[in-house]
């Protein structure tokens, strides 16, 4: 399940990095929206390799070659928390005015490096050979603090992405731009699944230190599914999202030629 889910993602991140990476060096003279266009690219890269590395045949390899256990399941968890920081600054730039534009970004890199830093001494003082950072691990103690710290971040961070898409979404449509509107939409609606992919998790963890945990089997389908879905929504949203705003430029620079 998990190969089938994460490869697919790996393909959808491919083609959104090249397509935004390309975006961001045709206008890398413009200093509207810098900050945005830089961050998408950023964001689509540091999620591709994040799903490349939950492959569970990429991760054997890179936890033979490193020698440490769970190296890959770090790296993914780490590329996580970057995709939804950078997808955060992307959509402060487009959304907040200069007066505050600069404290916003800052406030939201401190939020994931605070995250990174609890994260890494938890994963260290946990990890050995017989233990993996999954759910099936519950019953360690350092395994389920360290999924809820980065399950809460991602759940807020989604929580975040989906209010300023469906905010943009809206005023896009009220204004006419259709395919920004649909792009921006879709995203809203993946990032509704990043919440509840980090719910699924969370509701597990948290039922199983009650002691009446739910279906470990149905957790382990539902919560790759929930991840996948919200990685190719989101990607293909936010490319949508971006067709849009150049064709409205396009628009605005050939009504101005007439």
């Amino acid at each position: 399940m998990d190969g089938l889910v994460f490869g697919l993602c790996a393909l959808f991140g491919i083609a959104g990095t090249v397509l935004s990476a390309r975006e961001a060096w045709r206008q890398r003279d413009r200093n509207e929206y810098r900050i945005a266009r830089f961050a998408r690219a950023a964001a689509f890269g540091v999620c591709t390799v994040g799903v490349i590395l939950a492959v569970p045949p990429v991760e054997d390899l890179v936890e033979s070659a490193t020698g440490m256990n769970n190296a890959a399941k770090l790296g993914a968890h780490f590329c996580a928390v970057l995709w939804c920081g950078s997808l955060q600054l992307m959509l402060v730039d487009w959304s907040y005015n200069h007066e505050v534009l600069r404290a916003s970004v800052f406030a939201r890199i401190a939020f994931a490096v605070c995250v990174l830093a609890a994260m890494l001494p938890l994963f260290i003082a946990t990890t050995d050979e017989s233990v993996e950072f999954t759910t099936e691990y519950a019953t360690a103690p350092g395994v389920t603090v360290y999924l809820m710290v980065y399950l809460a971040y991602v759940a807020i961070t989604c929580g975040e992405i989906a209010f300023l898409c469906s905010g943009m979404a809206l005023s896009a449509r009220q204004t006419g731009h259709a395919w920004t509107a649909k792009g921006l939409g879709m995203s809203a609606f993946a990032a509704v699944l990043g919440v509840a992919y980090a719910a699924s998790k969370g509701s597990y963890l948290v039922t199983h230190y009650l002691g009446h945990p739910w279906s470990l089997d149905a957790e382990e389908i539902i919560s790759p599914a929930l991840a996948g879905l919200a990685v190719v929504a989101l990607i293909t949203g936010l490319t949508l999202a971006m067709v849009g705003r150049r064709r409205a430029s396009r628009e605005v620079l050939a009504s101005q030629a007439i």
